[in-house]
């Protein structure tokens, strides 16, 4: 096929020279030799087998088929040009792997995402709901929100959130239930989260808000477990008892009436949540938008959830590190 023949550089030459009529002054557009443009004119006038110029001694003229032809080209390189141009400056979509534990993103992640696409629309964030030790080496994620003593190794990383501990039940069950102090949670079914602190106890959540409040009475080790923050915040919802709530994961279902705080003493957790990036990537735009978005809503967050606050005078068990599950 003809096509194959001439190269787009060649194509270039000609238009230049059609539409200056003159391979001299081509040379110099292009910053070529005036040699090098009368060569690839003659190998595009022997792949077609028909003259595209006239030569006159001061100038070229194009020939019938040479102004067809030149018609043509003009057109084409300039609509390479526009589109060329186009997609050079539209913003790249980029991919951003995002992970969080699972009760967290689904109870205050996902319900936040609409804003973050709506201001950037380019960016899609793939949402991986993992908990457990953050491996650097791994790189199946961009950027991490994880719950942890201190901030994970091998990564760069950064404070995010505080997060507070407070027991919360839903209005049918506190009527049922009444309580006017901690000491009367003996009487209800406590709801654990049983993986909330690797290295710790099953009850680790529970115990160190009991003990921070001086509830001794209450025995820790009772009621339902679950292996999921979110499946003991479910129970809760379905009336089954009162579950040991992280203030970020139940703070929007306290503001809808869902659920209720029987006491309003709040415990700050010994751990608290990061973000953690490869180093490489923490000044990309694209991770720089998204530490971005999610830091709006922590000032607020952490003002809620620091009212009557009960700083805990005990030690954490087993020095506990969370998981954000």
């Amino acid at each position: 096929m003809f096509l194959s023949s001439p190269t787009l550089a060649s194509l270039r030459f000609f238009e230049a020279a059609a539409r200056l009529s003159s391979f001299k002054q081509a040379a110099v557009e292009l910053h070529v030799t005036q040699g090098a443009v009368s060569q690839q004119i003659k190998q595009l006038e022997h792949a077609l087998g028909r003259k595209l110029f006239h030569r006159l001694p001061r100038q070229v003229r194009l020939t019938n088929e040479g102004e067809r032809f030149f018609n043509v080209v003009q057109r084409s390189l300039e609509a390479i040009e526009s589109e060329a141009q186009e997609i050079a400056t539209t913003p790249r979509q980029r991919d951003i792997r995002l992970r969080a534990g699972p009760s967290f993103a689904l109870r205050w992640l996902v319900p936040r995402l609409a804003s973050f696409y709506g201001r950037h629309p380019q960016i899609k964030l793939s949402v991986n709901a993992a908990y457990g030790d953050l491996d650097p080496t791994r790189r199946d994620f961009d950027l991490a929100i994880e719950l942890v003593k201190s901030k994970p190794p091998g990564l760069h990383s950064e404070p995010f959130m505080d997060e507070y501990l407070t027991p919360v039940c839903t209005p049918q069950y506190l009527s049922r239930h009444p309580l006017s102090k901690p000491d009367e949670l003996s009487r209800c079914s406590l709801l654990h989260d049983g993986d909330a602190w690797i290295g710790g106890t099953r009850d680790a959540e529970w115990r160190y808000w009991l003990k921070s409040v001086g509830a001794n009475d209450v025995d820790s080790t009772e009621g339902q477990f679950f292996s999921l923050a979110n499946m003991a915040i479910e129970a809760a919802l379905n009336n089954q008892g009162v579950a040991m709530g992280r203030a970020a994961l139940v703070e929007d279902a306290i503001s809808r009436g869902q659920l209720v705080v029987p006491f309003k003493r709040r415990v700050k957790s010994p751990v608290k949540y990061w973000l953690a990036c490869p180093a490489e990537l923490r000044e990309t735009p694209e991770i720089q938008a998204v530490i971005s978005w999610l830091r709006e809503f922590a000032p607020a967050s952490d003002r809620e959830r620091s009212s009557s606050l009960v700083h805990p005078s005990v030690s954490p068990e087993k020095s506990p590190r969370a998981e954000t599950n």
